[in-house]
């Protein structure tokens, strides 16, 4: 007789059953599927967990998750309560229980509060929509901190109708009718609609870690959710305690010292909820910490040696700074002296200087003076195009004026199908050349092949080795958070001397 064994696990992967041959089945810990489902369900903590907790969890979701959502909560519901105040002070200043006052000048006020706000999400989409993914935590952070200032600015919107600005001393005097309140209105809406255009990206992009950083693959959708019905049930308790708070708190004395101890508290919880975070793709920030470390576990030419090493991203997420310099290339120093900068994705002209019509044609430069940027030969170009070949992107000095010929700045201009390891290489490149130029910009051209040519060099020989010891330390190398949206990309082509174009060929990465 055939015999068997089913072990049926729920979302998280624990054994819930056990069924056997025989008609067998065999109860553990969680009870069985089907004769004990309701029971297990009448428990309160697994009815919670349920509820509010993502499935599968907590295989299904990163080890910073759990962590994360305790000081989210804190942070939502000092944020819940904060806004009570803010609300009842733009209800004063429309001027609910004044009979004077006019129900009119009320609706055009929130009209144009909303035109600002509007403007505002417009405007910051197109500025910041591609930086929202590579800087998740620091626009996290920022969004918070915008919502504070409108809440300031609301809380404070009812007291400076009274007050009127000039710009001869005092500055400030006291009036019956002041353009402020108007003001610190339309900056609130202003500072509300930057909050959401910010938190919505970072939280997206929070969202897919959490999701797809566990033991498990988890369901965004399903974890989007449930962060949804935790943040309404904040927001409800937050409103409730806020009502009895407000009962009680009524002189303006009273009113900020409340309010700026729930935003300092609110501010607290978020940066600590922003540290606890751990993000396996390399930013530009996270790559420069690991490439630091790593390169520091090198000889000096770059030979790779027995102790060699990536830091896990646990341990680099407590080094890294929520506003960083995107395009500053740390070194291990912190030294001032030796800062460089670097663009990423930029246009070729950036490096080649810009572009001028023929003799007698209009030129976008009208003169040629020492503080305008320095223009490459034709041969220089060639040179430069030909170092880089091989390689999915194209790094050199910036072109700059003679005034600003000692800053070290560098420029990375990409090439058609490139990838994530080619941004990471070329990254590490950059901070090579930075190395090498020990804080100073070579001269000539010839002085700065020499720098970029043997760094090149070094990092072909320690980049294979760098993006073993990353995947083996936890990194996704795949996923590249270095670039954002869709940088502007070069083709190159060649011609022979016997006149016809050749195309680079692409390399598969």
């Amino acid at each position: 007789m055939a015999s068997y064994t089913l072990r049926e696990r729920d979302g998280s992967g624990r054994v819930i059953a056990v069924y056997s041959s025989g008609g067998g089945r065999a109860t553990t810990e969680n009870g069985t599927a089907h004769s004990k489902a309701g029971k297990r369900r009448s428990n309160w903590r697994r009815l919670l967990s349920d509820v509010f907790l993502p499935e599968g969890y907590p295989s299904t979701v990163s080890s910073d998750y759990l962590q994360y959502q305790i000081w989210n909560a804190l942070q939502a519901f000092c944020s819940s309560l904060a806004g009570l105040f803010a609300s009842r002070a733009v209800l004063q200043g429309h001027g609910v229980g004044n009979a004077s006052a006019s129900a009119t000048n009320a609706i055009f006020l929130t009209v144009l509060q909303d035109v600002f706000s509007r403007l505002t999400t417009i405007v910051a989409g197109y500025y910041l929509g591609t930086s929202l993914y590579p800087e998740a935590k620091t626009y996290r952070l920022l969004a918070d901190i915008l919502n504070d200032a409108a809440i300031i600015c609301d809380t404070l919107s009812p007291h400076l109708a009274h007050i009127s600005f000039s710009f001869t001393y005092p500055f400030f005097a006291p009036a019956s009718d002041s353009s402020l309140r108007i003001v610190a209105l339309c900056m609130s809406g202003a500072f509300r609609a930057l909050c959401g255009a910010v938190a919505g990206g970072s939280k997206a992009a929070l969202t897919v870690h959490f999701a797809t950083a566990g033991e498990r693959p988890g369901d965004v959708g399903d974890l989007s959710a449930k962060d949804g019905s935790k943040e309404t049930v904040l927001a409800l308790l937050g409103m409730l305690c806020g009502s009895v708070v407000l009962h009680y708190v009524h002189s303006a004395q009273t009113t900020y010292l409340v309010l700026f101890g729930l935003i300092f508290c609110h501010l607290a919880a978020n940066v600590i909820a922003v540290r606890v975070i751990a993000m396996r793709a390399f930013n530009r920030q996270r790559a420069s910490i690991a490439w630091n470390a790593f390169r520091e576990s090198l000889e000096e030419d770059g030979n790779v040696t027995g102790k060699s090493g990536v830091p896990s991203y646990t341990a680099v997420a407590r080094r890294e700074y929520i506003f960083p310099n995107p395009a500053q290339i740390s070194s291990p120093s912190h030294d001032r002296t030796t800062r460089v900068y670097c663009s990423f994705g930029v246009p070729f002209s950036t490096i080649s200087g810009p572009k001028t019509r023929s003799k007698g044609a209009w030129s976008i430069y009208a003169s040629t003076g020492p503080e305008m940027p320095h223009r490459m030969t034709d041969e220089q170009v060639a040179t430069c195009l030909k170092l880089f070949a091989d390689e999915k992107y194209v790094l050199w000095y910036t072109a700059s004026g003679a005034s600003t010929a000692q800053l070290p700045s560098l420029a990375i201009v990409l090439k058609d199908g490139h990838g994530p390891h080619d941004h990471l290489k070329a990254w590490a490149h950059a901070h090579e050349v930075a190395r090498l130029s020990r804080g100073r910009r070579p001269s000539t051209f010839d002085a700065q092949l020499i720098v970029v040519r043997d760094a090149l060099a070094r990092i072909s020989r320690m980049f294979p080795s760098f993006l073993d010891a990353a995947r083996t330390a936890g990194w996704k190398t795949e996923e590249g958070a270095l670039v954002g949206g869709s940088p502007v990309t070069i083709t190159v082509d060649t011609l022979q001397a016997d006149g016809i174009f050749v195309l680079e060929d692409k390399k598969t990465i």
